[in-house]
């Protein structure tokens, strides 16, 4: 296996950023200069370009392609065309989330597999022996995230075809500033944005020309600290932190990626079985605040009783509220007031459903 590249540092280092490890590669941790409330806003007002090339990609090539990843995931991949992709689990045998994940159809035997941290690369390829199908971890593929609004006004004018008419989770090979890419309207913010497939080599023009197109429209590069509470608000897990193994799809939120007609994929039956079994379920915490509250693992009461805990928290400077994903007991509903904690003084707290922000996603699919 090619050890992983990481295109951009030079780029990033231009702009002084820090880096962090992640994943066996590197995350831009924050740029010089730049704040967090700067980025955060760039993408809610204007457009922030991320390096999220640490994301992990697969490529599932031969006549099995398609027959591998539909046992694997919860999602029905028979039916996923091509140019299009889908957000799915892949879980384990008892039903636990080993990774959430999105598959991109890129032709008629030929998939992209991308995931963060968890460990679904090994159950596919346990289903992939003996399979007509070969399997390749993409270690030089970076990966390019432009989201915000006016994300399609940078891109659009600078690609072949039609970026415009790109529907949510749609995806194409294009030309991108005179270089090859394949372009998909998806991304981890909760605005209209899309993502960049590009060659280690192509990468750097790309980054530089998108940062040079998007200067009129306020673009600014973005740090990992930003996508915290640009997730948060827009109700976004990540693995391994709001889901794992220990957590299945129905807990979580994730129920909507279970195809109960498709026959088989792992876990099935054991999923399906847990179904209304439910030892918590995530729902949001929030409270008007001028600065970060929480810092996750609070544990959460109701008439002095325990009935849950924060497990990812945030802190929203353009909704001026401390936000937070808590696994709660089910019978704790959208509007049911709580305290972090039971001392004297204890922070109160009003449990909502997610997202946060944009409640009915319109945004997202504009």
């Amino acid at each position: 296996m090619t050890k992983r590249v990481f295109a951009l540092k030079d780029e990033h280092s231009a702009l002084g950023a820090e880096f962090m490890d992640w994943n066996g590669l590197k995350l831009v941790a924050s740029y010089s200069g730049i704040t967090t409330e700067q980025e955060h806003d760039a993408v809610r007002d204007a457009a922030g370009m991320y390096d999220l090339t640490a994301f992990r990609m697969l490529w599932l090539r031969g006549p099995d392609a398609r027959a591998v990843l539909d046992q694997a995931c919860t999602r029905d991949i028979s039916k996923l065309k091509r140019n299009s992709a889908t957000y799915t689990c892949v879980l384990t045998d008892e039903g636990g989330v080993v990774d959430d994940s999105v598959v991109f159809c890129t032709g008629d035997n030929e998939f992209l597999y991308v995931i963060g941290t968890g460990n679904s690369g090994d159950v596919i390829e346990g289903i992939a022996q003996d399979k007509n199908v070969a399997l390749e971890w993409d270690n030089a593929l970076q990966l390019m995230s432009v989201q915000g609004p006016k994300a399609v006004e940078i891109l659009a004018p600078n690609a072949d075809g039609d970026v415009t008419g790109l529907k949510f989770f749609q995806h194409m090979k294009t030309k991108l500033f005179d270089r090859d890419v394949m372009l998909a309207r998806v991304g981890y913010s909760g605005e209209r944005g899309y993502e960049i497939y590009a060659s280690a080599e192509d990468a750097p023009h790309i980054w530089r020309s998108i940062l040079d197109a998007g200067k009129d429209h306020g673009i600014q590069p973005c740090s990992f600290a930003s996508l915290t509470p640009v997730r948060v608000e827009a109700g976004l897990l990540f693995h391994p932190f709001d889901v794992n193994e220990d957590t299945t799809p129905w807990e979580v939120g994730l129920g909507f990626t279970i195809d109960k007609n498709k026959r088989n994929f792992v876990g099935r039956e054991a999923v399906l079985a847990k179904k209304g079994k439910e030892g918590f379920v995530t729902r949001g915490v929030s409270c008007p605040s001028d600065k970060p509250l929480f810092e996750g693992n609070e544990e959460l009461y109701r008439g002095g009783k325990k009935v849950g805990k924060i497990v990812t928290a945030a802190y929203s400077h353009r909704m001026k509220r401390s936000l937070a994903f808590a696994y709660l007991d089910p019978d704790v509903a959208e509007g049911a007031k709580l305290t972090v904690g039971q001392d004297a003084g204890a922070q109160d707290v009003v449990v909502e459903n997610l997202p946060f922000y944009d409640k009915k996603k319109e945004r997202l699919r504009a």
